[in-house]
């Protein structure tokens, strides 16, 4: 299928090296026209001419969820054409399965693009901080329904569309990006091209005409009808009852509306024929695609393959964006106009077809003052009471493209305005916050530069330990007010639990807290000390919570909810596995000497892993061209600095108290070291050995195993200044050898090398291709801070360099023990 107009002038933007900022309506295409450039170049184009990996952002889990499937789909297609693969993942909080980001394609939420980016990932515990960034700065990058993205109001100019906005403008000339919207005003378009120095892309009348009714031949129609009165079962009823009316679509903004209006519709229609669906956030990964496989089969474009005769689907916002179903009759609760917009893109679809679209103010709650306030959560009160004033006077008439529009200027323009300008005013500030996520890997950024309402994945278990790695369980992504409601809900039920005389209070939330491993070992499996919740401000602590399953209960029906205990079977989630590698479980080592350390760490970067394409090096061959033709560094000193690191970085292991450390281990499980020239770094090590724990003891008890990471920069420092040249590439290089086990190491403790060291050292520079140095390593070093070595503070293009050589490094290090 030939690609239309507008989607060829984006992948020839794209492929030529710019940006670009697309502006398309519902059903137009706009995936296919980001992803059509990448897709291309992965199988056509050398490594140098396009980015090897794609992370394509959107603003929520069900969205990644559908295109993980269809392109997973497609991708086995181009692996039998093309006859190499092209891997698909998703990471979201919900199904956190590419928590390093190592797949080609990846399709995941803004949030952990954005936290991965800003180096406090929510997918990987604080020790691992600094693995992802680089995943990110050496991708192509597509983030879609950008206007979704959450924008934190009460600081004026934060949230993740701010914090994207700032990253991409210092990413000017590094890595192409597109961001993609159906709703932008027109103040927004123009300032966001001046600002990234991105093409803007829009489709014509003519071009939308064209696809929207079938080239010309069937108009699709919708007009829209504001009610007085909030959503109720009833008005829904009323209006599936019209003629020709099969299918309606409701979207409540809140998912406890949305359960309490299913099972209200529920009530009513039984014996009707008429048949009523729910879907939320808070189904299981299986029950939710049954329904999405359904959904899309019995509202989409096909009538044929329809099954049910009349049907109601109550959903919230995760309809508002990729599900390719359509309907007769939408019904929604007043939100900001491109929310509604973006609904309204489910009702009347496709050419030929004529819709209705039905909007209602919300139910009011009661305010802080105890008086009647109209709930609008998660949305702004301000912009859903303007968006409600614009469709007001478009009432009972047709609205199309160009209408639309017009609504998103008049309802937008101002508070777009009002965002550009603090953002300006506050970059400064902006960027302290940015630098401070980067630089100290502080985790209460997150709420300032992705979002404030920020997702807490949310799991279940008899007891916390239950949940396993609470990091790689998959739960329920919920928003944290949401999370904030449950808390008060399981206070009030806590209250009605009968006790015994001698039973305290069941506990209801607990969350982890990581256990620092003070060895510097990747083998050490990550553990966790579980912290029960009494107060709710202690939520802000963790993007995890567990919940005491007595009080959960759960069915395909309707979903995950907060129960009385008692009153329904407790559910509990499926345990998470703790990973290492790329395969999970405990390493397994065998005795390893430096040098055949690092050509097993050199094979890694050098060659495809396990078949898979392409290898760390292949994929930084389009950074290390766009950093070499911008002068900031020069040609191949980015592969030179990491083949550096890779070969330094365990200069420390080669210290004399751990290597007598390794040789007591070694007798002590009966196979000693018999080679005084033998440098050691890896010991033979089975964890589920008792004999390998008894030996570890003993040699702990007679040598305390010494740090090597910090220690193997300051050892490495002159050798690695030599042979780097520019500064911040040398600082940049042995930040990543001292933070390859930890993100925050910034000391060394007293250490002196053996006299196998240099020995050792020259041989493995020569296996990694590099020169001999004319200066000799420090053999001793007294102890101390490492910041005359590291990266200077607040230096972006330093902090860039760092990430894409520490993420080699780390992942190489892992790798290398994963080696058959």
């Amino acid at each position: 299928m030939e690609l239309y107009p507008y989607q060829q002038r984006v992948k020839t933007c794209i492929q030529a090296g710019r940006s670009v900022i697309l502006q398309a309506p519902t059903g137009t295409g706009k995936t296919r026209a980001a992803l059509a450039p990448f897709i291309e170049a992965f199988f056509d184009l050398p490594a140098h001419a396009f980015p090897r990996k794609c992370i394509y952002s959107v603003p929520m889990r069900v969205l990644a969820n559908q295109f993980e499937e269809e392109f997973s789909g497609l991708a086995a297609r181009y692996q039998r054409r093309f006859r190499r693969p092209l891997t698909v993942t998703i990471q979201t909080g919900e199904r956190p399965e590419d928590p390093m980001l190592t797949g080609d394609l990846i399709f995941a939420t803004i949030d952990q693009t954005l936290s991965s980016a800003l180096a406090v990932p929510y997918s990987l515990s604080p020790k691992r901080a600094n693995m992802n960034a680089a995943a990110v700065y050496s991708a192509y990058l597509v983030f879609d329904e950008f206007h979704l993205f959450p924008v934190e109001a009460q600081s004026g100019a934060g949230g993740a569309l701010v914090t994207t906005l700032q990253l991409l403008a210092a990413l000017k000339g590094i890595v192409p990006f597109v961001l993609m919207t159906a709703t932008f005003s027109s103040t927004m378009l123009a300032d966001l091209a001046t600002r990234l120095d991105a093409e803007v892309i829009t489709v014509t009348q003519g071009e939308y005409l064209q696809i929207a009714s079938g080239n010309g031949k069937k108009p699709r129609r919708r007009h829209y009808y504001l009610h007085q009165e909030p959503l109720t079962a009833e008005a829904v009823l009323s209006a599936h009852a019209e003629p020709g009316v099969s299918r309606s679509l409701v979207v409540c903004n809140q998912v406890g509306r949305a359960q309490e209006l299913f099972q209200a519709l529920r009530e009513r229609t039984q014996g009707t024929g008429i048949q009523v669906r729910l879907l939320h956030s808070r189904f299981t990964q299986a029950d939710r695609q049954q329904k999405e496989v359904e959904l899309a089969r019995e509202f989409g474009k096909a009538y044929s393959e329809r099954r049910v005769e009349s049907l109601i689907l109550v959903a919230t916002q995760v309809v508002e964006v990729g599900l390719d179903i359509t309907c007769d009759r939408l019904h929604t609760e007043v939100a900001p106009a491109n929310a509604i917009l973006q609904r309204a893109g489910r009702c009347a679809r496709y050419p030929g077809e004529e819709g209705h679209v039905h909007i209602y103010p919300v139910p009011a709650r009661p305010g802080r003052d105890g008086e009647p306030q109209p709930d609008y959560l998660p949305y702004p009160a301000s912009l859903c009471e303007v968006s409600w004033q614009s469709f007001q006077k478009r009432h009972g008439q047709e609205i199309d493209f160009q209408e639309e529009q017009a609504i998103i200027d008049e309802v937008h323009t101002e508070m777009d305005r009002q965002l550009l300008k603090a953002m300006d005013q506050q970059q400064g500030l902006l960027w302290r916050e940015i630098f401070g996520a980067m630089e100290e890997h502080d985790p209460s950024q997150r709420q300032k530069l992705i979002r404030r309402i920020d997702s807490i994945t949310v799991l279940a278990a008899p007891q916390p330990e239950a949940v396993g790695n609470p990091f790689t369980a998959q739960g329920f992504s919920l928003h944290r007010g949401s999370v904030y409601r449950i808390w008060r809900e399981l206070e009030e039920y806590s209250q009605m639990v009968e006790l015994g005389e001698f039973e305290d209070f069941p506990w209801l939330m607990a969350y982890p807290q990581p256990v620092d491993n003070p060895e510097e070992d990747i083998a050490q499996e990550e553990r966790f000390a579980w912290r029960k919740i009494r107060d709710r401000d202690l939520l802000n602590a963790s993007s995890v919570v567990v919940i005491n399953s007595a009080f959960c209960a759960y069915d395909a029906e309707v979903g995950f909810r907060i129960v009385p205990p008692g009153t329904a079977s407790p559910w509990a989630s499926p345990p998470g596995e703790f990973r290492h590698g790329r395969r999970g479980g405990e390493y397994l080592y065998t005795l390893e000497s430096y040098q055949q350390h690092i050509q097993r760490m050199l094979q890694i970067y050098q060659r495809p892993f396990n078949n898979q394409q392409p290898s760390l090096r292949e994929s930084y061959a389009y950074i290390q061209q766009r950093l070499g033709k911008s002068g900031a560094l020069a040609p191949d000193s980015l592969d030179r600095a990491i083949r550096l690191a890779i070969t330094c970085h365990d200069l420390g292991k080669l210290d004399k108290g751990w290597q007598r450390w390794v040789r007591l281990y070694q007798e002590a499980i009966g196979k000693p070291i018999q080679d005084a020239h033998f440098m050691a770094v890896h010991t033979d090590w089975n964890p589920a050995d008792p004999a390998c724990r008894e030996a570890k003891q003993l040699a702990d008890r007679r040598q305390k195993r010494p740090r090597h990471a910090g220690e193997s920069a300051v050892a490495a420092a002159r050798i690695v200044v030599e042979q780097c040249g520019q500064p911040s590439l040398t600082r940049a290089a042995l930040t990543a050898i001292a933070r390859h086990h930890s993100p925050t190491t910034a000391d060394y403790t007293p250490y002196e090398l053996h006299p196998g060291a240099q020995p050792a050292l020259l041989q493995a520079l020569e296996q990694a291709g590099l020169s001999q140095p004319t200066k000799p390593l420090t053999t001793k070093g007294p102890g101390g801070p490492l910041d005359r070595i590291l990266i200077q503070p607040e230096q972006f293009e330093q902090l860039l360099l760092y990430f894409y050589i520490v993420r080699v490094l780390r992942l190489c290090d892992g790798l290398s023990q994963e080696m058959e």
